[in-house]
């Protein structure tokens, strides 16, 4: 380990010290602790590289019985100050910056890259993959990949120190006078995410009971935070938030063999779900955390669901708008379409370093120029997927945009590609399995029947298009009354218009000769469409399908049907 300079320890301190006073860390007492614990260890100058024991014990007040083979709280911890570091530090424009090198523990000081050209690096370095194997050129300060040739960064060797004792002074003075503000500022400028406070049972007195709630509270927040749209504590944060959850765990038998949880609205002390955990082995603790997981944090989950109770027809910039662009890829309802479009750019220029408000502006981008209203979100769909993998390379929903470009591009490979690591990034995001299978299935890859079929098992709000999609697959195949069903049971389960269900219904329900069934199902499509149910398909077809092709081929199915 090479021996700090003098200038180097005083602008590790004044780095510490700015980061403290911001509003994420002064939210996130643990990560606090965290980023003081390294600072410490790096100032002493110990020869001995960190482990994730010390970080467990030393830093983060664990038990000394704290086993880092089962339980891989540290490494999480390590991951979410990476990540809180990147973030920072591709927002403030410093010189300087603090890091910590992917696979280890000890942090860095080191030149902020962000400062000087990652809003500038082109296009082509984020997006010409070149096969499977490939991987995004990573841009989390540490290093990079650009054109085979790796960066790392530089340490500072130059350094005022006259100006940085005065910077210092400053810090430590906005960090003591600290107060709401400092929230306020940070609040008109950041999108107010759900949060979600995960709790760890209290009171256990058995050390084997302890380890086991340990490691489902350490899995529940890994899992979590891959979710972009909630933002997840460990530790109340103590400041007001409008829209804050409880995930709180008991334990039901003395060997916490099973395990309570309960998703609380902290304002209103409402319990909006609850579930048993089995706790007897690793696989099924995994299995029905995940599950867990799913049914709390997905797009249409209990979270989201309870939050669009409250922004219900709401289309104010930032989170509400993300509720209703949800709602309307979900449900496709041609009425929300433009004030949606519309909500989504005006979020764009109130929160432009918003990674996942980014990912998800790709595709009502996407969306918009495929119904020929490009003209209500200034940008390109590519350029916001590159801006939001810019901003978060580790956010699935940002590297799933670049996905969509690709595939949207005609470029399939590529976009297996990148759509392969996002799901890798966060394998229980249903909309992002769901949608890679429907892209793969467009692409002629009928391996993508597969993810699509895999997103409707994990996720019982799964987006109702993938599983239109699986129904049409089961249809072609002559399954027909395997894709009635499908379409019949989420039709039934889900309020609103599901148009593409009600097409393999009609169609299905058609090739099992229940033509008058069918004729019944279309007719209320038509109707709802504004067409009498004589109009020809394509033009009933043609309100609801954006994509030419699959337009094009729909239309021969429904001719073959002979509804009429």
């Amino acid at each position: 380990m090479p021996i700090l300079t003098e200038a180097e320890k005083l602008q590790l301190c004044l780095e510490r010290d700015r980061l403290l006073c911001s509003s994420e860390f002064a939210r996130s007492p643990t990560m606090s602790k965290l980023l003081r614990f390294l600072v410490d260890h790096k100032l002493q100058e110990e020869t001995k590289p960190l482990t994730a024991y010390a970080i467990a014990v030393d830093g983060l007040g664990r038990d000394d019985s704290f086993d880092t083979q089962i339980d891989s709280y540290p490494r999480v911890q390590i991951g979410r100050l990476r990540r809180m570091l990147d973030h920072f530090y591709l927002r403030e424009k410093s010189e300087s910056r603090l890091f910590i090198p992917y696979q280890h523990y000890e942090i860095i000081l080191g030149e902020n890259e962000s400062a000087s050209g990652t809003e500038d690096v082109p296009d082509e370095a984020l997006v010409s993959v070149e096969g499977p194997a490939a991987r995004p050129v990573e841009l989390d300060g540490a290093s990079s990949n650009l054109g085979g040739q790796t960066r790392r960064i530089r340490p500072v060797y130059v350094l005022a120190v006259l100006a940085a004792v005065a910077l210092l002074a400053a810090g430590a003075f906005y960090y003591l006078q600290k107060n709401d503000r400092v929230t306020a500022a940070a609040s008109a400028t950041t999108i107010a995410y759900p949060a979600i406070v995960v709790k760890e049972a209290e009171g256990i007195v058995d050390p084997e009971s302890r380890a086991k709630i340990a490691m489902a509270h350490s899995y529940l927040v890994g899992t979590l935070e891959k979710f972009d749209q909630v933002r997840i504590f460990e530790e109340d944060p103590g400041h007001a938030h409008p829209s804050q959850y409880f995930l709180e765990s008991s334990i039901l038998n003395d060997s916490a063999d099973r395990v309570q949880l309960r998703l609380v609205a902290r304002d209103t002390r409402e319990v909006i779900w609850s579930s048993r955990i089995e706790m007897t082995s690793t696989a099924s603790r995994e299995a029905e955390l995940d599950q867990a997981v799913i049914e709390i944090a997905g797009s249409y989950g209990k979270i989201a669901q309870h939050e669009l109770s409250k922004y219900r027809d709401d289309f104010a910039p930032g989170y509400p708008c993300l509720l209703q662009f949800h709602q309307y890829m979900r449900y496709r309802d041609p009425a929300n379409l433009e004030p949606v479009l519309l909500c989504m750019d005006s979020s764009a220029q109130r929160f432009p370093n918003d990674a996942y408000l980014m990912s998800m502006l790709a595709i009502a981008k996407n969306v918009a120029e495929q119904f020929g209203v490009e003209d209500k979100i200034a940008g390109s769909g590519k350029d916001f997927a590159v801006r939001a993998v810019k901003l978060d390379n580790n956010s699935a929903s940002a590297t799933f945009a670049i996905a969509q470009s690709a595939f949207y591009e005609g470029d399939c490979r590529r976009g297996v590609s990148w759509g392969e690591r996002a799901v890798s990034l966060n394998p229980l995001n249903s909309r992002i399995m769901g949608y890679l299978g429907i892209y793969m299935l467009t692409c002629g890859m009928p391996e993508g029947e597969a993810y699509a079929t895999k997103a409707l098992q994990m996720d019982s709000n799964a987006d109702l298009a993938v599983a239109a999609v699986v129904a049409m697959q089961k249809l072609r195949r002559g399954e027909a009354k395997a894709a009635q069903e499908l379409s019949s049971k989420y039709m039934d389960s889900v309020p609103g218009s599901a148009v593409g269900l009600e097409i393999s219904y009609i169609l299905s329900s058609a090739m099992l000769g229940e033509k008058e069934e069918a004729r019944k199902a279309w007719r209320l499509l038509a109707e709802r469409s504004g067409f009498p149910e004589t109009a020809e398909p394509r033009v009933v077809l043609n309100k609801w399908i954006g994509n030419p092709r699959l337009r094009r081929e729909l239309e021969a199915d429904f001719k073959k049907a002979e509804l009429y």
